[in-house]
């Protein structure tokens, strides 16, 4: 009988950060201490392994995973053993000098680390310098490391995307396409944000989330994620197990497929949702700019109105997301 699986195991072994980003989604700052165990971490993957026919990448994040140092290399050297990918998203703070990025490279190859993602950007350069990415990029794509920088959307007086790009040894790693770098959308958390516009166009808004059962997630509490969005950790509903429960990773997926919401939420994405359940001026009149769809999420999870209008009409809407829902997996399969 075949079983729905994620293909991504994301663990956050800790929200603990060398930086404090002032609209970090998680707060993240040097001062916390919460984390998960070197033995937790290995559990985690070999549980994920055994019960996920169709995993294929574990990602650390964070937080800063670089932080947990030896623990990191033996989370990435147990998911090379079991024949998976691995990628950590870092902020590349080791990077201060080339000759410590190197080494520090040297033993991400021994593990067998498949990919990279550096963060960097206007927020992230107050604590990170732009130097410190380089140096640790280029010293991942000596040893062929999978790369890539991501940009946070600049402010109408930052330049750090073309300063990145005009940097002659990223511009070389570029077009030798050794390095990728993209844009990064920017979702603001705090009262006193200062606006950067809205960059993702209006037609990815409208679209399904790509992390809903595709994605599980684990944070430095030991909880368990039903995604591994920007806003998760605002959205009660998200949180689906821990991990000291027996065959929990395989349990809290599971019952998530029964989740209506989830479901609606994988075809039809939170912001056409609302526009569904409240038309097409609530969003802009009522709540805002909403710059990306976990923006939206919150909304729908937490907005009483919106709230209210679930309650009272998503039944009528279960017949016609439920087909989608089920065409789309046969699909899948199909192609799998």
């Amino acid at each position: 009988m075949y079983q729905q699986s994620p293909n991504t195991i994301t663990i956050l072994p800790t929200y603990r950060c060398t930086a404090a980003c002032k609209e970090c989604c998680f707060e993240s700052n040097p001062n916390l201490k919460s984390r998960l165990s070197k033995v937790e971490i290995l559990e985690i993957i070999d549980s994920g392994c055994t019960s996920f026919p169709d995993l294929k990448v574990i990602v650390f994040s964070g937080g800063e995973c670089f932080t947990l140092k030896s623990d990191l290399y033996a989370g990435i050297q147990a998911a090379t053993l079991n024949g998976k990918k691995s990628r950590c998203v870092t902020n590349g703070y080791w990077g201060n000098t080339f000759s410590n990025a190197r080494k520090i490279v040297a033993q991400l190859n021994a593990a067998g680390l498949s990919e990279i993602n550096f963060s960097t950007g206007v927020d992230h350069q107050e604590y990170v310098p732009l130097s410190s990415v380089i140096n640790a990029a280029q010293a991942c794509t000596e040893l062929g490391i999978g790369t890539m920088i991501t940009v946070e959307k600049d402010t109408e007086t930052s330049s750090c995307r073309e300063t990145i790009a005009a940097n002659p040894v990223i511009s070389e790693l570029v077009s030798t396409k050794k390095l990728k770098i993209q844009n990064n959308t920017w979702m603001p958390f705090k009262k006193d944000y200062v606006d950067r516009g809205v960059q993702i166009h209006q037609e990815d808004l409208m679209q399904g989330c790509e992390q809903i059962f595709t994605n599980l997630v684990v944070t430095p509490h030991g909880r368990i994620s039903g995604c591994c969005g920007l806003t998760f950790e605002h959205i009660p509903e998200m949180k689906i197990g821990n991990i000291g429960d027996k065959d929990a990773l395989r349990k809290a997926y599971d019952e998530q497929l029964n989740d209506f919401l989830k479901i609606w939420i994988k075809v039809d994405g939170p912001t056409s949702i609302i526009e569904q359940l409240m038309g097409s001026g609530y969003i802009g009149n009522s709540i805002g700019t909403v710059s990306h769809n976990c923006q939206s999420c919150v909304y729908l999870h937490k907005d009483p109105k919106i709230v209210s209008a679930l309650k009272e009409n998503y039944e009528k809407y279960m017949p016609n997301v439920l087909m989608k829902y089920h065409a789309n997996e046969f699909m899948s399969k199909r192609i799998s």
